[in-house]
């Protein structure tokens, strides 16, 4: 009887590299479907497609294990003394500083060197997380999108029709796979 599992030393790291590298794009036709800066496609509906297990398989035969994990924290952007400051309850917060969304959005910029990223033994993207503080009298009319160098574009929250909560985002944290 084959071995059940022939490749015990695969981490959760490899078997999600492994996913996105070999999946396969379902329902081509959906507009939804972007390229990504590797060459890869990402729909917001399917991730990077379907599992294809064949090709799952046969990859893992001969799969080189991932460098150990690393993380690359950045110092937070603070918009015109923006702060958040917990309630004497501990429970709620409040929001004070910062700059008004206008018409058009906000934007902050932070720039990630090839010296950051060697100083922090980071070898290649896999998760980005961003940390949002947004008060907004409309949950559902906040957009909140990260933009990388290339011009790919992952929508972390978009417009909800339905979503009237007048709390915004205080210390919401987002992910995406989108650029991997």
């Amino acid at each position: 009887m084959p071995d059940a599992h022939p490749r015990p030393d695969l981490s959760w790291r490899d078997i999600q590299h492994l996913v996105v590298r070999t999946a396969k794009t379902i329902n081509v036709d959906d507009p939804d479907w972007e390229d990504t800066a590797a060459g890869r496609r990402f729909s917001y509906k399917y991730g990077y497609g379907t599992l294809d297990a064949f090709s799952y398989v046969e990859a893992a035969k001969t799969w080189e294990l991932v460098k150990p994990q690393a993380w690359l924290h950045t110092t937070p952007i603070q918009l015109n003394n923006g702060a958040m400051v917990y309630t004497d309850d501990g429970k709620n917060v409040d929001l004070t500083g910062g700059e008004a969304i206008v018409p058009g959005g906000v934007n902050s910029t932070m720039h990630i060197t090839k010296e950051m990223l060697e100083e922090d033994n980071f070898g290649s993207l896999e998760h980005v997380t961003v940390k949002v503080w947004i008060s907004h009298s409309r949950r559902g009319d906040v957009e909140v999108e990260l933009v990388s160098p290339k011009g790919i574009k992952s929508v972390l929250a978009g417009r909800r029709k339905m979503d009237s909560f007048v709390g915004g985002f205080a210390g919401w944290t987002f992910m995406t796979v989108k650029h991997w």
